[in-house]
């Protein structure tokens, strides 16, 4: 009887414990979510606003999406929008809230600066349909905002910061960027200045310079020029259009940028002209050099040195600071890769080191990833490979770009070789040659110009196979055996 007794109660206990899960946790739950969802003004999803307008008492600015993310100003005239912005007022638009009622029926909208209102967001969906709500002043505590849908006097908080998102004037949802791309999209870019010209290609995600001779670029310093251009914002908008002024420099410009960007090579062309101060309308004086720098650079004056610029997909013009057009100021030797040889180290599966020490082959193991020297397969150190490799990755110090006959600088029996390989194909084979005062002769092979690497390199290229060996592991003594006295 004890046991039933104990039976029943343990069933009453599991009972009450599965009513309190599902009512009071997984109910709880969705009770909450509930009220969430009856506080929402609507059931809009942002994905389906084709329309933003947003209404000030002295201004008007309507967005229409032109794609999925993809967004352009339609009023008060058509211009490039910054889309990201667009989207983002979108989606606050969809998940607006109200926080608590203030008034069911206000006789006096205007006391709660609604009539007129602060700020009004309209916008319209994909099926037709329009959703419209005013915004007014902040409450005492300044947390949260009045506002009322559209033909009603219902009058209720929102957060301020909802608010906040909405107060955006016309600059604010322009087009801010220099060029519109994806940077890893980009196939080429050709830089033309008074530095020089220069054309890049990109093959295998490594960028090369274009010429009589292909040369390796400095991948690096092409990826920060592809930044600055992808992510710099332009200072300010021209006001006036191209035919208000006597030139702009765009006939012989400060700077010319040319993108091909993706599979279909579409071109973005970006074109620096003359320095602001140096601007002249149709009919004005041209100012004297000396007093527009005067005026620019006046104590006190926060201003900094800005050019006129044109990206050719877009009508309007606008300045760019002169910190990002001397980031795009480059010569090809700014641009030329100065490491020794240019590889990736994951690639390199076979190294085979030539000096007066002797030839060794080294080959990584395929199940440790280890370097092994030779047939044996002699354990290395783990910096004995590596150190090779650092040689090759260094930068040199100079180039020397019509160099002489191959005696002239030893290679025609060269002090030190290097062969790096993946697989059975030869990806680098470098030669080292004649020490000068600060460096040492190298030559990568298939390259035509020489280059004067660090004196440092030979110090790890120098060495002999009992510099790359791993020591042997000592062997323990066996122990002594005892013998017992009897």
């Amino acid at each position: 009887m004890r046991f039933k007794g104990t039976l029943v109660l343990l069933l009453l206990c599991a009972s009450f414990g599965g009513f309190l899960y599902f009512y009071e946790i997984k109910g709880g739950e969705k009770r909450e979510k509930a009220k969430q969802e009856e506080k929402q003004l609507w059931k809009v999803e942002s994905s389906a606003i084709q329309q933003i307008e947003l209404l000030y008492p002295d201004q008007r600015v309507t967005g229409v999406r032109t794609g999925e993310k993809q967004w352009k100003i339609a009023f008060p005239r058509e211009l490039e929008a910054d889309s990201e912005e667009f989207n983002r007022l979108a989606s606050s638009a969809a998940d607006i809230s109200r926080e608590s009622v203030v008034e069911a029926n206000a006789a006096d909208l205007s006391q709660f600066g609604l009539q007129p209102a602060e700020i009004s967001l309209q916008f319209k969906t994909k099926d037709g349909k329009e959703y419209k709500v005013r915004f007014g002043r902040n409450n005492p505590t300044g947390n949260s905002t009045y506002a009322a849908l559209e033909g009603k006097n219902e009058v209720f908080l929102v957060p301020s910061y909802t608010t906040s998102g909405f107060k955006k004037k016309l600059e604010d949802l322009r087009n801010h960027s220099i060029l519109s791309f994806d940077q890893f999209d980009v196939q080429s870019l050709d830089l033309q200045s008074e530095k020089g010209s220069v054309q890049l290609v990109k093959e295998n995600d490594h960028w090369w310079i274009q010429g009589k001779e292909k040369m390796g670029a400095d991948s690096s310093a092409v990826n920060g020029i592809l930044g600055s251009l992808s992510n710099t914002r332009l200072k300010e908008f021209v006001d006036d259009g191209p035919e208000s002024y006597g030139t702009l420099g765009f006939e012989k410009p400060l700077l010319d940028v040319k993108l091909t960007v993706g599979k279909d090579k579409g071109i973005k062309h970006l074109v620096v002209g003359l320095e602001k101060t140096k601007l002249v309308k149709k009919g004005e004086q041209k100012p004297k050099e000396e007093k527009a720098k005067k005026k620019e650079n006046k104590p006190g004056s926060t201003s900094t040195e800005l050019y006129i610029a044109r990206d050719e997909s877009r009508r309007e013009l606008f300045f760019v600071e002169k910190e990002f057009v001397d980031k795009l100021l480059k010569s090809p030797s700014d641009l030329r890769d100065k490491t020794l040889a240019s590889f990736q180290r994951w690639d390199i599966d076979g190294v085979v080191l030539k000096n007066s020490k002797g030839s060794f082959t080294f080959t990584k193991a395929t199940d440790s990833g280890d370097w092994v020297l030779g047939d044996a397969k002699k354990k290395t150190k783990w910096d004995g490979v590596s150190g090779i490799l650092e040689a090759l990755e260094k930068p040199v110090k100079e180039f020397v770009d019509k160099p002489g006959p191959p005696a002239t600088y030893g290679f025609d029996a060269p002090a030190i070789r290097v062969v790096l390989k993946q697989g059975a194909t030869v990806k680098i084979d470098c030669a080292f040659g004649k020490e000068t005062k600060d460096g040492v002769y190298a030559q990568v092979k298939a390259e035509s110009f020489v280059k004067v690497a660090d004196k440092e390199v030979l110090g790890k290229l120098g060495k002999g196979e009992s510099d790359f060996l791993e020591a042997p592991t000592p062997q323990e003594n066996p122990p002594t055996p005892t013998t017992s006295k009897k």
